[in-house]
């Protein structure tokens, strides 16, 4: 195998060829073929002399510039020695061609997508492949997150054709309906991975993040001829997570017990994020039929018109609260040490009390809430803290020192500040900036209450502990959105149309399902636990599982047989926890054939 460039309408484009022998007429006949076209040269380029050359060398010492490149590595690298007759015309193809799809392609059958989609397909006479597309672009976000243009020119990468489509518009009359059946594609997906209990436990997670778009606009209002609002813009300037100024969409997601999202919705940009989960809880307990549900959130969701609604609807909920923000009588009791159990070690404390108190819901009407109020201390969490301010304290400590150094009242500095517009010694009139002092009460309190963390609970006679380890599980919802954002790329969003940005969201919540479904096998299998972020990145991360499935490859050679690339210990871990752990050394067509249908055997029940 080589790299080699070649010029298409005056761009130079780089590929990855390969040199092999045929026989013609019994005449030993050299030729070339690709392999694997890699792009544009200027996409890689990085500026340096010679680049083309370090970009051989690199692919040669099996370190590739190019990270698309490293799959043929481990295929340059494989010899292999199988007699045939060199006499005969048949060519081998060397086109290189995923397996590792085999899997993902098997859950999405498991999962009820196909039987959704294929039902809708035959009621509105749907004359292209709909099922197949909405495979591709989910095989697509799951191994190779790119446009939808790309993905779709990308369609013959896999060993079985995924799609009978011909024609890339499809693509978005694809998106069109995968809008239409968003709902219905969730409902199933839920049913299927309920079970027979019809349960997938109590506690639910909740959380909203946002995704910034490269326009400069909101999406218009929509309004009848009345004036009345019928429908707001989708993407809206809102406070975006990216410090960005574009519009943003805004989306809330819910997850099981076990990190399993069980549905999303999409907000406009300008919705805060505490008013998004009544809306979706109601959206989400209507449609699965949920009897109750324990609802956990961070601090952000608090808010007495969501905590009435959810006691309101005979729910429960598990929110933290912001220690520095709360009444100052409240904060005293954080502080008092009275109450306070401790681990042996001292370094977690814990205490709690039973409160009424009499809030007001969405409707302006007093509703009295009854609930468990935790607060804990935590070394862990207080030396992180201490890191995290550490410029902010070196900074208050400067002025707490020379009080006349005081030159801003910007950010969290300000409520620190006092000042002073009458001398009280002189009686003197004085400009307030001229006589600045840091409130040493309220810098004190701000050193106290690091390490500290409160939690409001309707759970008022379910222990302490097992309400701040139910809590602690939120990391996992956050989680999941870096894992929409970074490894299925859900940015940026090549598609405009509210329709087609639903469906772009609907794709890439299908492969997160998939995602953590691996992973929860992976760490069943291992033995380990699914209560926070960093147990399922003990099992195997998703860019790590992302990796060994795109990875896995096999190549055509002669008298019908395929060189696999040789199974890495992550793909080893998968297939050995999803119980289809397979040596394919130097297989048939039929082999792979069967192999593919092994899984599916294993997953579609």
């Amino acid at each position: 195998m080589h790299i080699e460039k070649f010029k298409l309408n005056g761009i130079v484009y780089l590929r990855l060829a390969e040199s092999y022998s045929t026989m013609v007429n019994g005449v030993s006949k050299q030729k070339k073929r690709s392999l694997y076209h890699i792009g544009p040269l200027h996409r890689y380029d990085d500026g340096d002399p010679n680049y083309l050359e370090r970009l051989r060398q690199s692919f040669r010492q099996g370190n590739p510039l190019i990270a698309e490149l490293e799959p043929y590595v481990q295929m340059n690298r494989n010899t292999v020695s199988i007699e045939f007759d060199r006499s005969s015309e048949e060519q081998t193809t060397a086109d290189i061609k995923n397996i590792g799809y085999f899997l993902v392609d098997a859950l999405f059958d498991a999962l009820g997508i196909s039987s959704v989609l294929t039902l809708h397909k035959s009621r509105k006479k749907i004359p292209y492949d709909l099922v197949g597309l909405t495979k591709l672009l989910v095989i697509g976000r799951t191994l190779s997150p790119a446009s939808k243009i790309s993905t779709y020119e990308n369609k013959d990468n896999y060993l079985m054709p995924v799609t009978e489509s011909t024609d890339w518009h499809e693509i978005y009359k694809c998106l069109d309906e995968l809008d239409k059946k968003s709902e219905a594609i969730q409902k199933r997906m839920n049913q299927k991975l309920t079970g027979p209990t019809g349960k997938r436990g109590e506690i639910t997670y909740y959380d909203v993040t946002n995704y910034f778009f490269e326009i400069e606009q909101n999406d218009a209002d929509a309004f009848d001829e009345h004036g009345v609002l019928i429908k707001k813009g989708l993407r809206k300037k809102g406070v975006c997570k990216n410090n960005r100024k574009t519009p943003i969409v805004q989306m809330g997601m819910f997850l099981d017990e076990h990190g399993i999202p069980v549905s999303y919705h999409l907000f406009p940009g300008n919705t805060l994020d505490q008013a998004t989960l009544r809306p979706a809880m109601k959206k989400t307990i209507d449609q699965y039929n949920l009897k109750k549900i324990i609802i956990v959130a961070d601090r952000g969701l608090t808010s007495n018109k969501n905590l009435a609604h959810i006691k309101d609807q005979a729910h429960g909920y598990v929110f933290s609260k912001s220690i520095k923000k709360c009444a100052k009588l409240e904060r005293t009791w954080v502080l008092d040490q009275e109450g306070y159990s401790s681990n042996k070690e001292g370094s977690f404390k814990v205490k709690s009390k039973i409160v009424t108190k009499k809030i007001k819901d969405e409707n302006g009407k007093e509703v009295e809430v009854k609930e468990k109020v935790i607060c804990y201390w935590s070394k862990k969490f207080y030396m992180r803290e201490l890191k995290e301010n550490e410029s902010f304290l070196a900074t208050l400590q400067k002025y707490i020192d020379q009080p006349s150094s005081i030159k801003s009242e910007k950010g969290k500095l300000k409520k620190f500040i006092d000042e002073t517009a009458v001398d009280g010694e002189t009686g003197e009139i004085l400009n307030p900036r001229t006589l600045r002092s840091i409130n040493m009460a309220k810098a004190q309190e701000f050193n106290d209450l690091m390490g500290y963390y409160m939690i409001v609970t309707s759970e008022i006679d379910r222990p302490d502990e097992e309400i701040i380890d139910t809590y602690r599980g939120l990391t996992r919802i956050e989680d999941s959105f870096r894992i929409i954002k970074s490894d299925l790329k859900a940015r940026p969003i090549y598609v405009s149309l509210e329709e087609h940005i639903n469906a772009h969201f609907l794709v890439c919540f299908i492969a997160l399902v998939m995602m953590r479904l691996i992973q929860n096998k992976i760490v069943e299998a291992t033995g380990a636990s699914t209560k926070s972020a960093f147990d399922w990145e003990a099992g195997l991360s998703a860019k790590r599982i992302q990796t060994a499935l795109k990875e896995y490859s096999a190549i055509e050679i002669p008298q019908g047989h395929f060189l696999t690339t040789k199974a890495t210990e992550d793909l080893k871990t998968i297939t050995r926890a999803l119980g289809i752990e397979k040596d394919l050394r130097i297989p048939t067509l039929s082999e792979l054939k069967q192999y593919r249908f092994d899984i599916r055997k294993k997953l579609i029940t």
